[in-house]
């Protein structure tokens, strides 16, 4: 069984190289992106602007019945150094998180809070349509004054966070 496993495993780490698929005989035109920070989850739509810079809209999205809902959008660019097997990028970000109480909460209030920050990180690109990818942020919040997400209400905010990624993208070949 452990040969077995580490053979797939090794077929699927050495098929990207088998199947020849370079990444200078397509471009990526879009993709989804999973994200997981911390607790969180949250979906990253990349559009591609260009062979090294993309754009994401990036939502996030909780439901808990009779607390209410909380949800996050922002946008985030990524400037790429190189657009290789490791391609390391420079990131902006942009938001806001809102939470919405149930009507049932009678103790919660509506609030926003918005955010903006810097982060460093690459992918590894498996194969031209798929990668895994890692990085740091730098992250300014300001908070609701009525809002405990960041347990300072009213007031700035800084704080250092780590992001893991899985992207898969949408091609378009060169002819």
């Amino acid at each position: 069984m452990k040969n077995s496993m580490l053979s797939t495993l090794a077929v699927l780490l050495l098929f990207p190289a088998i199947q020849g698929n370079s990444q200078d005989t397509c471009r990526r035109i879009a993709g989804i992106s999973a994200t997981i920070q911390t607790t969180q989850f949250g979906i990253m739509v990349p559009i591609w602007i260009g062979n090294d810079v993309s754009i994401a809209p990036a939502f996030n999205f909780q439901w808990g019945e009779t607390l209410g809902t909380d949800y996050s959008i922002g946008i985030v660019p990524k400037f790429y150094f190189s657009t290789k097997k490791v391609s390391p990028y420079l990131s902006l970000r942009g938001g806001f998180a809102t939470f919405i109480p149930d009507d049932k909460n009678d103790t919660e209030i509506r609030t926003t809070d918005y955010v903006a920050g810097i982060a460093f990180g690459a992918e590894y690109f498996f194969d031209p349509a798929f990668s895994f990818g890692v990085e740091i942020q730098g992250n300014f919040t300001k908070s609701d004054k009525n809002s405990m997400r960041f347990n300072n209400p009213g007031n700035w905010n800084f704080n250092l966070a780590t992001m893991v990624s899985a992207n898969i993208y949408f091609l378009k070949y060169k002819k």
